[in-house]
């Protein structure tokens, strides 16, 4: 791999925000420090907590508050944190869970997650937030994968894995009623390690920035999700960020619409809405801010646009994170109008580019609302750049300025730093890149250069400082806010006995952004359906991963001089025959 003459980000300074200066400098609520990270020095937010323990003993003064709502269940800080301080001490002392070890949890978006995180950070252990949408192949190899001790599931993940693995190796703590019975001596039952007794209060093992403190499942271009490790540091400079860029928002919101907004409106006390699954960042970072400033979590069960609007009526909710998807079934919805549409002030993107049409008819219909969007990764806790209300409008093909605190170098090929305006890949570094992909050193190697993390991407830097993303070094679709990579289902089609060869790749679609396509080639002298092929993937694949659509043939696949499928030239005759 070529050596970068760049490595200490000399080449060209970032270019922030404007509006970013009037909350960053001496005495400023978001002032700047330097820290060292993994040995090199980095930007940080001074006097921001720099690890999860932190964050949870600064959260210890909101003890009354509420802290997770869901179906009109409430938990308080105290309460919350008695029970995560109970199943902290059931992991030590009942598992023998030591700093550094490993923890799974698969679950859909309820309190017992939140607990599960706080738990497992706080005993020193690091958890393992595997996807619940997988299928039960994707689950048991996720957790394998991750070097799990242990797993903390809900009773409907608990039952999927077992359908493929009646005895898995690993201990588990099942929460609800699962139809696998629990192995004596091995597994427990999460209500039982919770209960909350008098006068237990969470204390936090002592953990440094460096230690590590998360794994996200990235989809792997090779075919299988990587595990990228992230530490303390990087979560906890993540959450601070998303404080910022809220705070940045705040501004552009007065400024633009000449309305000083109230405490209950603004980002750093405004209640916390998780719309996303929590295995993302999306989902997490949120969770983690809102726990370090005391703000109420109010968890959505699963994507649903009529809870979304119960929420804008009853709880207040006034910042929506959202994937087009999402924004396309509210919009088309028959509650849809502007008393409740009217109190959204912030709309924030981060699942894919938006359609100028859906961005024409957020504006006409909420002509109060300003838009975000946003660009990061998992291997950079979420945040690279954003940019959010006219300037976005006047840069719809853009993803922002480069966020405070991260660096971001354009680079072609040979490692040199590309000109402005030039695509070139892009290169991060910041407090938050990951430590590495786990059990994978050859991944982590060609992904991280002296702290500096190759994002796949290929994207241009203007004469302004705002980012845009040309093309993917990786062929992905993004779907529904959902990162597919097309080498994922091309492995599990390309395991059904009649298929030869096959491609998957994405077209445009109104709703979701893109659809996943795959064209497939049968073998000679079999036979296969779409209906077939679709449903051998949903045996494998999270449901998302599944096909839209599968076009069969018989006509062999253009390929490259080394024998290689043609993707760009099979694409290019795909986008041909659909004009």
């Amino acid at each position: 791999m070529a050596a970068f003459p760049n490595t200490s980000f000399g080449a060209r300074p970032t270019r922030w925000d404007p509006l970013a200066e009037r909350l960053i400098g001496p005495g400023k609520p978001f002032e700047l420090e330097t820290a060292l990270v993994f040995g090199r020095p980095q930007q940080v937010f001074k006097g921001a907590p720099r690890t999860l323990a932190a964050i949870y003993r600064q959260a210890a003064r909101f003890a009354a508050r509420p802290m997770i709502v869901q179906d009109g269940v409430e938990l308080t800080f105290e309460g919350a944190f008695a029970r995560a301080a109970a199943l902290a001490e059931a992991l030590r002392e009942r598992y023998a869970l030591r700093k550094g070890a490993r923890v799974a949890i698969a679950a859909g978006n309820r309190p017992e997650w939140i607990l599960s995180l706080i738990a497992v950070t706080s005993a020193g252990g690091v958890a393992a937030l595997v996807n619940s949408r997988g299928a039960p192949e994707e689950l048991g190899r996720a957790i394998a994968a991750s070097g799990c001790q242990l797993a903390i599931l809900d009773a409907e993940r608990a039952d999927l894995i077992a359908r493929e693995q009646a005895d898995p190796p690993w201990p588990r703590i099942v929460i609800g009623q699962a139809a696998a019975p629990l192995r004596p001596g091995r597994d427990a039952d999460f209500a039982a390690l919770t209960a909350a007794r008098p006068g237990r209060t969470l204390a936090p093992v002592a953990v440094e920035p460096e230690d590590g403190a998360l794994i996200l499942f990235t989809s792997g271009a090779t075919g299988y999700p990587k595990a990228a490790l992230l530490s303390h540091g990087a979560v906890a400079h993540g959450a601070a960020l998303s404080s910022f860029m809220g705070a940045l928002q705040d501004l552009r919101y007065e400024q633009e619409c000449g309305e000083a907004l109230p405490p209950e409106r603004r980002a750093m006390t405004s209640p916390a809405v998780i719309l996303s699954p929590m295995f993302h960042l999306s989902g997490m970072l949120p969770v983690v801010r809102a726990i370090g400033v005391g703000a109420t979590i109010h968890i959505m069960s699963k994507w649903n646009a009529d809870i979304a609007f119960d929420m804008i009526e009853t709880v207040g909710l006034s910042r929506l994170g959202f994937v087009p998807t999402m924004l396309w079934d509210m919009l088309n919805s028959p509650r849809a109008g502007e008393a409740n549409l009217g109190r959204v002030q912030y709309m924030s993107n981060g699942g894919g580019p938006l359609n100028p049409s859906l961005v024409a008819e957020i504006r006409a219909r909420m002509p109060r609302c300003l838009i975000s969007n946003t660009y990061g990764q998992t291997e950079n806790t979420a945040w690279v750049s954003s940019i959010s209300g006219n300037p976005y409008l006047q840069n719809p093909d853009s993803c922002g300025w480069v966020c405070p605190t991260v660096q971001v170098s354009v680079r072609r090929d040979d490692g040199t730093e590309a000109q402005i305006g030039e695509p070139g890949e892009i290169w991060v570094s910041s407090a938050g890149v990951m430590t590495e992909y786990v059990g994978d050193a050859e991944g982590t190697a060609a992904a991280l250069q002296e702290r500096w993390c190759a994002s796949g991407d290929i994207g241009a830097l203007d004469e302004h400082g705002l980012l845009r993303i040309v093309d993917r070094k990786k062929n992905m679709v993004i779907s529904g806010g959902e990162n597919i990579y097309c080498a994922e289902v091309e492995r599990v089609l390309f395991d059904h006995p009649a298929v030869r060869e096959c491609i998957a790749y994405g077209a445009p679609d109104p709703r979701l952004g893109e659809r996943l396509i795959a064209t497939v080639v049968l073998k000679a002298g079999t036979q296969a359906t779409e209906d077939e092929l679709k449903a051998y993937c949903r045996q494998r694949l999270a449901i998302y991963k599944t096909p839209r659509e599968v076009v069969l043939t018989r006509e062999d696949l253009p390929r490259t001089a080394s024998g290689k499928i043609d993707r760009g030239t099979f694409l290019r005759h795909v986008r041909e025959r659909s004009r």
